[in-house]
């Protein structure tokens, strides 16, 4: 396993590995419409530029997870962690979600993610965020922003 900077090239392979990971989640919650659940090649293609991407490699090559950030006025703000479903739960997202604050280090970073999904939730305040800020749909879903200084 290693972990490298993605290019465009890798493009739609992220995109099979968020539909993988984040469909499983909203299902989970019923929340198949979330946004930012759908995105096209060409919005992906355009977003791309805006962000460092992480990619974390299996031993055969095959992107198994990945991670986003950005910096917005002086805050990196980490997105899209995500691993692959029947990768999970062997802490490929912890070395991830490290790996971007330590390449990309600042006083404050923040997320936002479903505030519906506690395990997380937890994973999140274990790794130092807290919540900030909660933002109430009205279908009931939550999205919460989370916090570490």
């Amino acid at each position: 396993m290693k972990i490298e900077i993605a290019t465009t090239n890798d493009i739609p392979e992220l995109m099979e590995l968020h539909d993988r990971a984040f469909f499983a989640i909203a299902a989970e919650v019923d929340w198949l419409d979330a946004p930012g659940l759908k995105e096209s090649l060409e919005q992906a293609r355009e977003d791309f530029p805006k962000y460092t991407t992480l990619k974390m490699l299996s031993d055969d090559g095959k992107i198994i997870g990945s991670v986003r950030g950005r910096v917005e006025d002086g805050s990196l703000y980490i997105g899209r962690l995500m691993v692959l479903p029947e990768c999970q739960g062997r802490g490929y997202g912890k070395i991830l979600f490290r790996e971007i604050q330590k390449r990309m280090p600042r006083n404050r970073a923040w997320l936002f993610t479903c505030g519906e999904v506690q395990r997380i939730v937890s994973f999140y305040e274990r790794e130092g965020f807290r919540t900030f800020n909660t933002e109430r749909f009205e279908n009931g879903h939550t999205w919460i922003s989370m916090e570490k200084k």
